[in-house]
């Protein structure tokens, strides 16, 4: 029976059972969709580096893993909260960890491929989450208009960090 490294918990694994299967089975927060090696959504990192597959790597002896850090990230809309007619903060849940801060700039792309680029005013790291403020200008980004206008929570985005 492996013990998984994960998150900083440690977790004991059945025999035969894959790494995403014991994962969950803990509780632990592991992104993960299709569940059949095709989405690539449950990546994980080994801490030498090597990259796997959760739902498709049985461990047989103890591994510390980690999620993996990407420039790219798909994200949906948690909250959107209006301060004015024109000025809302939006505050976004990202499936995976992106190494941002506060003050950094991420560009967001809606489905329709409409993007923007916003400063940070907060990046909680522990619940995966961003927070930018969206202002709205008469003939100004089409981004923009969408978040006011359309945009609602449960929405996908992509967020992107700046190089």
């Amino acid at each position: 029976m492996p013990v998984i490294q994960f998150l900083g918990s440690a977790y004991l694994l059945d025999d035969g059972e894959n790494l995403l299967d014991g994962l969950l089975r803990h509780n632990a927060r592991v992104p993960h969709s299709c569940r059949a090696g095709v989405c690539h959504s449950c990546r994980l990192r080994t801490t030498t580096g090597t990259t796997l597959l959760a739902c498709q790597t049985t461990a047989t002896v103890a591994l510390c893993l980690a999620l993996p850090r990407r420039n790219e990230v798909s994200g949906i809309i948690t909250a959107i909260t209006p301060h004015t007619a024109t000025e809302v903060t939006v505050e976004i849940a990202t499936r995976l960890p992106l190494s941002v801060a506060a003050g950094e700039t991420v560009t967001l792309v809606s489905a329709d491929g409409l993007e923007e680029n916003f400063m940070l005013i907060n990046h909680d790291e522990t619940r995966q989450t961003l927070t930018c403020n969206v202002t709205r200008v008469a003939g100004g980004s089409p981004f923009n208009t969408w978040v006011h206008a359309m945009a609602a929570v449960g929405d996908r985005l992509m967020v992107i960090k700046a190089n």
